[in-house]
């Protein structure tokens, strides 16, 4: 099966909106699952603000499923044309400054507050500035920076296929690491998923896939590849269920749910990312694009103490998860402007040196001339 093929610009002109969107609604459902079911069921949060709809936001952790599908994507449409320099130079120009400002902060509120439930060491806190704080066995300063070192070891191997120029045979490497995956699914082993992230390899391989299909054309081989990454995401997400259902406390989520929402979570990410739903550029896809990598790093142990401060003055419970919600987003909104847009770009110089293509360093991709996007 081969369709006519697009040009690259053609195909992918105009998915870069929804693709923004997307990521915000991901962002929510994390945000959702923190405060409305992970907080109060861990004690995290004195009281739940909105119980009756705990047995939903249950799934909001699946949030994060969509943003590496998401991430597979763009980090090869951003990859595609770079030198490994520059690779790595829009890399950690897009995620350090946010990610310093926002440890730092989290950090200071919980020495402040001196709650030992969320307390690290300062070498701790400061493993957490490279991003690699689990390859020294460093707790994170906020538990939501785990995904953050499984978007870390993607970008490793990407940088890989750019060192050794594979790249271009990405369709080969990916059907062999989806391999792995498969394997792991069948019979869950420590190594394989510390090291190449076989548990998540699914997401990430569904996400680049339909990149190639966006910019390379349609074939039975891309498309079967999507299928079967799909398909062994939501067999990896039913080992993910069982995980969960040993931590958490009280019921936990259903596999078949849980399944069905990662599929047709699939669907709109698919139609915008090969171009067949378009969204125009609205105020709404520029400002999820903008703030969603900040409010995920600054939202769950800083939203956990507001929430319980507020909650001990007599705040009832609503006003105080709206004032919370409304926080976080202020705080990313100050990040944004005050860090990441300016810091960006000039660290992004400074690493790329002559390497350096474009100027601009925030990256997502809608409100910004170079359109890219970013994974969280």
């Amino acid at each position: 099966m081969t369709a006519s093929r697009p040009s690259a610009a053609a195909a992918l002109d105009g998915r870069t909106y929804g693709i923004d969107l997307l990521r915000g609604v991901a962002c929510l459902a994390v945000v959702a699952f923190h405060y409305l079911s992970r907080g109060p069921r861990a004690g995290f949060m004195p009281v739940s603000a909105l119980p009756s709809l705990e047995p939903f936001a249950r799934y909001g952790y699946l949030g994060v499923h969509l943003f590496f599908m998401v991430s597979g994507y763009v980090i090869f449409l951003s990859a595609s044309g770079q030198s490994p320099r520059a690779f790595v130079a829009s890399r950690a120009a897009r995620l350090y400054p946010a990610l310093w400002i926002a440890a730092t902060v989290t950090m200071a509120c919980v020495v402040i507050r001196h709650d030992a439930r969320f307390l690290v060491s300062w070498s701790e806190y400061l493993w957490n500035l490279t991003l690699i704080p689990q390859f020294v066995g460093a707790r994170f300063v906020d538990g939501a920076y785990w995904s953050l070192a499984v978007e870390f070891q993607f970008y490793l191997l990407v940088w890989i296929m750019l060192r050794t120029g594979l790249l271009a045979k990405a369709e080969s490497g990916l059907w062999l690491w989806l391999g792995v995956a498969v394997i792991d699914g069948l019979r869950p082993t420590y190594l394989l998923e510390r090291w190449l992230i076989a548990n998540w390899a699914p997401l990430f391989i569904f996400g680049a896939a339909t990149y190639l299909v966006a910019s390379r054309g349609r074939t039975w081989s891309r498309v079967a590849l999507m299928s079967v990454a799909l398909g062994a995401a939501v067999w990896h997400s039913r080992i993910e269920v069982v995980r969960l259902g040993q931590i958490w406390s009280g019921e936990g989520p259903d596999a078949r749910i849980a399944g069905a929402i990662i599929v047709a979570s699939a669907v709109p990410f698919v139609l915008y990312g090969v171009g067949t739903l378009r969204m125009n550029r609205s105020a709404l896809a520029i400002v999820s694009g903008r703030l969603t990598y900040p409010v995920y790093l600054i939202h769950q142990v800083c939203g956990y103490l507001l929430y319980g401060i507020l909650v001990q003055q007599n705040v009832a419970p609503v006003v105080a998860l709206v004032v919370t919600t409304g926080a976080a987003l202020l705080s990313a909104w100050m990040i944004n402007v005050a860090v990441e847009r300016p810091l960006g770009p000039r660290l992004r110089r400074a690493l790329a040196g002559a390497h350096a293509r474009r100027a601009s360093g925030g990256e997502t991709i809608s409100p910004l001339p170079s359109r890219r996007s970013d994974g969280v």
